[in-house]
């Protein structure tokens, strides 16, 4: 579909070439042929309509204000239903054939409308009603060779917008066309398309550009096609050297200016971006279908306020006809995070949009809205629906599963991550979180090999070793096995590394061990490790190191949450006092999150009640233990 859009609207842009010059009436019809070219086809259609009033007789201009309406659908043929635009071309290619059946061109109208529609015995039988007015044996043709040559790069050009894979068909046409009339630059124009976008080789495409514009040496068309040859290539000097030679011969060529809007689009420049789309604007005369990409220029440069003001506009002068600005207003409000005003458009928009018309992206944003507006349930059904949609997206896993986490759904959400290794084999990251659903899940055998695979990808990453200590803990409630001693052994000799980073985690491990001990009745050892708890001195480790300046952020990371936050109006603002007792301590934080006064409360104790209590219970059963942090006589 992309490549009937891109080949139509070049198309187009050459018909008027195919027009004979030189009276009045071929002026007025290259002038309507302009407006279609420019965009304006409510214009155009106007034009065509007092062409066709002042020469009824005159089929070729019902051909071109069919050619109008389909130019109209295929500038957005994502967002515009094609059936309706369709019937209309074929009303106007049937009224050219009732006022004059002897203009062929028509026959070749009805035929590519069946052709898109993929009704190719309508489009053969057409296709062929056209090609009986081309010279046969002992058969003359009313056509001038010019008008037969025209005809054969229509039909060529017909199946060049479908993507035919019937090179044979097509160059032949086109080569008929040229024995015909071999200046005729639209030939090459075509030919350059069919190299282009289907036969995918842009240096016999170039060629036949050139070719083209050196038939015709002031045709901005030439140049503008090889600026999307280059843009396409991402060689976007040549591109814009090819525009800017486009504006040279016509500064009022406004397609030209389009195109440089999205050349600056992709090398994310957005101020040129806007600056060349609002010329290409102003010259469009600012019909809708020129709003609408102006619109959707802004949302791909992320301003998205300036799409919801045009949007706006838009739906002012039409608010029926264009089902895709409901889109394009929820995916606005989304990122401007009005999460109320995103889920009332998304709504509108599916309520309105036929099935085949809704994209991957817009079950991913809608799922996105939903979830925003607290909503997960049904946002998580059409985040899977945009996966379903497009597979290739594998990131998306990870924001489904994120989504599964929120609603508690830890199976689902292991089983989502799953999924992502099972496609990408998955890294560190993936395997970890896999993990920690599955452990939150209660799922603890794929809990315990989601961490070890973690241990072995990454021997050194602490977390994995701790929560792998405690799916075994978890699996032996009572200690008394001792299944987790071999992962907390493992856990106090990692996190030994960065004892302060991962201070509370070796607590945990001494805390299992020396209960471990005591309920295997080994008190000596249990001992041991209790007095580590005190040894290590969490005071010293951890609340030592908060310092002025510090992060609210980084204090709670380093000794958890405070026992109590109150706040305080001063002069220099809101200011909040967070309570540690257990460690003695009170931390003042300023207005801008940052410390700027600790207070000690009074003796600092390290040690948990357990600690100091299991020392005490424990000494008479141990006589010869002693302590590390016994006082010095």
């Amino acid at each position: 579909m992309l490549r009937i859009t891109q080949t139509l609207r070049k198309t187009l842009a050459g018909i008027a070439m195919l027009v004979i010059g030189g009276t009045a009436t071929a002026q007025d019809l290259n002038s309507a042929l302009n407006l279609t070219y420019q965009e304006q086809f409510d214009a155009a259609d106007k034009a065509f309509s007092i062409l066709s009033q002042n020469a009824p007789a005159n089929g070729k201009y019902f051909y071109y204000s069919g050619e109008n309406q389909l130019a109209s659908y295929f500038i957005d043929p994502v967002n515009i239903p094609f059936d309706a635009i369709a019937k209309k071309a074929v009303e106007r290619y049937n009224k050219g054939i009732a006022a004059n059946p002897n203009e062929p061109l028509n026959y070749v109208g009805i035929g590519k409308v069946a052709l898109i529609q993929k009704n190719k015995t309508v489009a053969d039988e057409n296709f062929a009603k056209a090609q009986t007015f081309l010279p046969a044996k002992k058969v003359k043709s009313i056509l001038t060779k010019p008008e037969q040559a025209t005809l054969l790069v229509r039909l060529a050009e017909a199946y060049v917008q479908v993507g035919s894979t019937d090179t044979g068909l097509v160059f032949s046409l086109l080569r008929r066309a040229e024995v015909l009339d071999s200046k005729n630059p639209e030939i090459y124009l075509v030919r350059g398309d069919y190299w282009f976008y289907t036969l995918n080789n842009g240096s016999r495409a170039a060629e036949n550009y050139k070719r083209s514009q050196d038939f015709s040496p002031q045709s901005t068309r030439a140049r503008v096609r090889l600026g999307q040859l280059y843009t396409q290539i991402r060689s976007y000097q040549d591109a814009l050297e090819y525009y800017q030679g486009a504006l040279a011969i016509d500064p009022s060529f406004a397609p030209a200016y389009l195109e440089m809007g999205f050349l600056y689009a992709k090398t994310k420049q957005p101020e040129e971006s806007k600056k060349n789309f609002k010329e290409y604007l102003n010259l469009s005369s600012s019909n809708i279908a020129a709003k609408r990409r102006y619109a959707n220029m802004l949302i791909q440069t992320e301003d998205y306020k300036g799409a919801i003001e045009q949007i706006k506009q838009i739906m002012d002068m039409d608010s029926v006809s264009f089902n895709d600005l409901n889109r394009a207003l929820a995916y606005s409000y989304f990122e401007e995070k009005q999460y109320a005003q995103a889920k009332y458009y998304i709504g509108k928009f599916f309520s309105n949009a036929p099935a085949e018309k809704i994209s991957p992206k817009d079950y991913l944003y809608s799922g996105r809205i939903l979830i925003k507006n607290q909503l997960d349930s049904v946002g998580i059904i059409n985040l899977s629906k945009a996966f379903e949609l497009d597979s290739s997206n594998i990131d998306l896993l990870s924001e489904i599963a994120a989504a599964y986490n929120k609603t508690k759904k830890f199976q689902n959400a292991g089983d989502t991550y799953k999924l992502k290794i099972q496609l990408t084999n998955g890294g560190v990251n993936d395997h970890y979180k896999m993990g920690r659903a599955y452990f939150d899940a209660k799922n603890w055998t794929e809990a315990d090999s989601a961490f070890a695979k973690v241990n072995r990808m990454s021997p050194d990453f602490e977390p994995a070793y701790l929560f792998r200590a405690r799916v075994y803990s978890n699996l032996d409630p009572d200690t008394k096995d001792g299944l987790a001693k071999p992962f907390y052994e493992k856990l106090v000799e990692k996190a030994s590394a960065d004892s302060v980073k991962y201070g509370k985690d070796i607590l945990e491990a001494y805390n299992y061990l020396g209960y471990y001990y005591l309920v295997n009745k080994q008190y000596c050892e249990s001992l041991a490790f209790w007095d580590k708890i005190i040894s290590f001195n969490l005071q010293n480790n951890i609340v030592n190191q908060i310092t002025i300046g510090m992060s609210k952020s980084n204090v709670i990371n380093m000794l958890g949450q405070p026992e109590n936050i109150s706040k305080t109006e001063t002069n220099n603002g809101t200011e909040e006092l967070l309570s540690y007792s257990n460690y003695g301590k009170t931390i003042n934080i300023d207005k801008l999150g940052k410390v700027n006064f600790i207070n000690t409360t009074g003796n600092a104790n390290p040690a948990n009640e357990n600690a100091l209590s299991a020392l005490k219970d424990l000494k008479p059963r141990c006589p010869e233990f002693k302590s590390a942090n016994q006082p010095t006589q």
